[in-house]
């Protein structure tokens, strides 16, 4: 049974394989405080550093920082913004961090809609030039939550050159179809024309003009996703029982830190070479 803060923390910082939802429930049911906040933010800052979630028994990383982005859930705070959203910089496979930071994005936007999506259009705009395997593109869901003082930035996002994710931002402002976003649109339309841009405003004109009937909004993925979060991961429980990481990662080591694959040399005398 976990019966302090400290113990909860310990079981999800050493815990491999399996859930812990007795640790998890038990952080989620805490009022907010300043350790824990700080612990969340420890997680979301080294969640894919593989010297600090590392299991050297298993040679897996460990899960702990998702389970502490299912304690956030209850513990939402700016101090751990920019960390959070900076997981969508590191260049790894899409994994269940990333889904679950995608969640986030959209819980912090609904509680912060003013100071968090301002922190999102600031991160869009300094990430429009840049490209990873895991894109900045999730982000944007912080955009269903955006005041309307903030449309007139959000609108001058979509006139940056070299922006990889347009099609994309316009379809999130197609669905949520803000005063003054059909004008935009058909203002783009020449630019982009013979490009599969001016069919992506195209359609959205359309639809906001009414010339498509049987158009569905989109929502956030927080939104969609079942808010209780242990029916959302009992689904997936089988890949925590087995020796494989819900987070994964190329290690990051050190030319003189002992090699990742366990043979106690230094790396850059192994698998280095």
């Amino acid at each position: 049974m976990i019966r302090s803060t400290e113990q909860a923390f310990k079981t999800i910082d050493t815990k491999a394989q399996g859930i812990p939802y007795e640790a998890i429930d038990y952080l989620r049911n805490l009022d907010s405080n300043e350790d824990l906040i700080k612990k969340l933010k420890y997680a979301f800052e080294n969640a894919y550093n593989g010297k600090v979630y590392f299991s050297d028994d298993l040679r897996i990383m460990l899960p702990a920082p998702l389970w502490y982005a299912v304690v956030a859930e209850k513990h939402l705070h700016m101090d751990y913004a920019d960390d959070l959203l900076n997981l969508f910089s590191v260049e790894e496979d899409w994994d269940l961090m990333n889904e679950q930071a995608v969640y986030l994005v959209g819980q912090m936007a609904k509680k912060y809609p003013t100071e968090f999506v301002n922190k999102v259009l600031e991160y869009i705009e300094g990430n429009i030039d840049k490209e990873s395997k895991t894109p900045y593109i999730f982000s944007f869901e912080a955009l269903y939550y955006a005041t309307d003082e903030q449309f007139d930035r959000i609108f001058a996002i979509l006139d940056l050159e070299n922006f990889q994710w347009l099609d994309h931002y316009i379809r999130i402002l197609g669905d949520i179809q803000h005063p003054g976003t059909l004008d935009k649109f058909k203002a783009m339309l020449p630019k982009f024309e013979g490009k599969h841009t001016a069919v992506e405003l195209q359609f959205y004109i359309d639809v906001m003009e009414g010339k498509v009937t049987d158009f569905e909004k989109g929502v956030a993925f927080c939104e969609m996703r079942d808010t209780e979060w242990k029916n959302h991961y009992q689904q997936m429980e089988a890949i925590f029982a087995q020796s494989e990481a819900p987070i994964q990662i190329n290690q990051k080591v050190g030319r003189n830190d002992p090699c990742i694959c366990g043979s106690g040399k230094k790396f850059k005398h192994c698998c280095m070479n």
